[in-house]
């Protein structure tokens, strides 16, 4: 994955940017009837916690692992959950080195997998650690100039929904739906996804 430092540095107002161009209001619509009430969750690459706090506020199973290589981002969500009454367990790691064999119900990832040099493998992890019949919720980046302003800071990729449905296929995951978010900067920068395992 790409340099932490850039992270480390917007921590402290990654949440209020988000509300503010309406990501949070992007991803509650996205997860509405969509998230698992029960079973263990892992959200991989959490940040502040945005996309996690959307996932339990639209029903969501309160059994999640934040998982985030940033200490200075994982302490702000930490630091909301608790406040809410909430006590994830919080993990410090890359994705890379989080132990392969543990498996989730459901997996969160949001603007995350076009962060990693290797997508495709990134996608064959998220099968591998997904439970039979689990679900992989995810939020991609896609074309649009928008983006370009985006990547000078964060150098992140996009992707169209054609390649990341082929991406999931070529792992075993089933397509369950690919999500437009309809108003605000999400409506240009970004698609949801949600798949399942067999």
């Amino acid at each position: 994955m790409r340099t932490l430092t850039v992270y480390e540095k917007v921590a402290p107002h990654w949440s209020k940017k988000a509300l503010r161009l309406g990501y949070v209001g992007a991803y509650s619509d996205f997860l509405a009837n969509s998230a698992l009430g029960s079973g263990t969750v892992l959200d991989v690459g959490t940040g502040t916690g945005t996309f996690a706090f959307s996932w339990i506020d639209a029903g969501g199973s309160k059994d999640i692992t934040l998982l985030d290589p940033s200490s200075a981002m994982l302490a702000r969500a930490q630091e909301k959950f608790v406040h809410r009454g909430l006590n994830p367990q919080i993990v410090h790691s890359t994705f890379e080195d989080f132990p392969r064999h543990q498996k989730f119900d459901a997996i969160l990832a949001s603007h995350v997998l076009e962060l990693f040099d290797a997508p495709s493998g990134v996608m064959q992890r998220f099968a591998d650690q997904l439970s039979s019949g689990g679900h992989l919720y995810l939020t991609v980046s896609k074309p649009h100039w928008c983006n370009w302003m985006i990547w000078l800071r964060f150098r992140h990729r996009w992707f169209r929904p054609e390649t990341i449905c082929k991406m999931a296929q070529d792992v075993g995951l089933t397509k369950v739906r690919v999500h437009n978010f309809l108003t605000g900067p999400p409506s240009r920068t970004s698609h949801g996804y949600i798949f399942s395992k067999p």
